[in-house]
């Protein structure tokens, strides 16, 4: 895969945040796009975390995923 015409401002951000995680650049960007892959496939951990919550019924439909909300009706 070849990525071309990354702003220049992004291709530092992503060379910064590989030097800082210990990776090489490409390694860097494999990492990104495992995770989001990753996210798409199980919500992420904010909703697998919030998932937890529900099952044990902690919450409740208070904490609407959708925006609306029932309060003030």
């Amino acid at each position: 895969m070849t990525v071309r015409s990354i702003p220049e401002g992004v291709h530092d951000y992503l060379r910064d945040r590989a030097k800082s995680n210990g990776r090489s650049l490409e390694a860097e960007v494999r990492a990104i796009l495992v995770n989001a892959y990753v996210c798409s496939q199980t919500g992420g951990f904010g909703q697998r975390l919030r998932q937890r919550f529900v099952e044990s019924g902690v919450l409740g439909d208070e904490l609407s995923t959708n925006g609306s909300s029932d309060e003030g009706a």
